[in-house]
Formats: C-alpha cells, structure tokens, sequence
C-alpha cells in the first residue's frame, strides 16, 4: 500500500487515468470469476455434488512397491533392503550374495 500512496503522489492526471483503468479492469475480471465460481458451485449444489466428488480423491501413487533382494539379522533385528539406493548400515561390509531372499 505505501508503494500505491506513493505513487498517488507523484503520478501526472494521465498515469492516474491509466492506473484507474487497469484497477477497473482487474476488479472487472475478479468480479466475473468470482460469479463464475458462484453458478458453477449452484449447479453442483442442484445435482447433489461437492467439489470433491470431481476431484476423485487423492491421486494413487503411481510408483510401484518394490519387494526387498535382501535380508539380515543383526542384533536380533532382522534388516531388509531392495539393494537400490544408498547402502543401509547394516549391510555394509558384507557379503550381499549371502544375504539374498
């Protein structure tokens, strides 16, 4: 709001206008969304419908799960890893092959 105060004050009559215009337009097209949304949600509302009902719910994850190649037990915790990304602790130094599911 300072910057506009500002710029109030030491704007020409023609950058007035011209700001004048553009903040009419803006509010123009903020008013015409605005019922826009307000008849779209009446029809939803008239057909028993909620903005969620078309959304669908969360997308699933489209990733697959991935089985562990792995597993060992270690200090009574059985460990078990897919043999992608970084290395788990408690299969370092070991021989994997011996570790395979």
């Amino acid at each position: 709001m300072r910057e506009i105060k500002s710029f109030i004050k030491s704007a020409s009559f023609s950058d007035l206008n011209k700001a004048l215009e553009l903040i009419s337009e803006a509010i123009e097209s903020q008013r015409a969304q605005e019922q826009a949304r307000e008849e779209v949600m009446a029809m939803l509302k008239a057909k028993g419908l909620t903005v969620e009902d078309l959304m669908g719910g969360a997308q699933p994850d489209k990733r697959s799960k991935v089985e562990p190649k792995y597993r060992i037990e270690k200090d009574g915790k059985v460990y078990e890893w897919t043999g992608r990304g970084k290395t788990p602790k408690a299969f370092q130094g070991v021989t994997l092959e011996d570790h395979l599911i």
